[in-house]
């Protein structure tokens, strides 16, 4: 399997995070609930949490598996999307949208202690 270097890999995590904040700045400015207020403010410095932290993780360098899981985010940033937007099943498919940086910030963490746990394997015991 072909592996980026670190350099390579940290600026591909950083195009990713800097896709999905503008992916979710360009949605919340067209679905805008209503006018903008604080309450509307923080609700989208909520949904792009899980981004600002995968920036914050390439701030002090490469860490193993943040490439893997700013791709995992954004493969369920468009299923939340998808399933809210495109093809809603009900009257709580909003919901899903709105609980989506949870789940993405779970997938990162749970990328990085599986690549963390790779890395300590593959290096042997001490």
């Amino acid at each position: 399997m072909a592996a980026f270097a670190p350099e390579t890999a940290r600026a591909l995590v950083r195009v990713v995070a800097g896709l999905g904040i503008a992916a979710d700045a360009m949605l919340f400015v067209l679905k805008a609930p209503g006018p903008f207020t604080l309450s509307t403010h923080l609700f989208a410095l909520w949904l792009v949490l899980p981004w600002l932290l995968a920036l914050a993780l390439t701030l002090r360098g490469y860490v193993r598996g943040s490439l893997a899981a700013a791709l995992l985010m954004a493969a369920f940033e468009l299923v939340a999307f998808y399933v809210t937007f495109v093809a809603p099943r009900g009257s709580t498919s909003a919901l899903i949208y709105a609980v989506k940086p949870v789940w993405q910030i779970g997938l990162m963490g749970v990328t990085l202690v599986v690549a963390a746990m790779l890395d300590r394997a593959r290096r042997g015991p001490p």
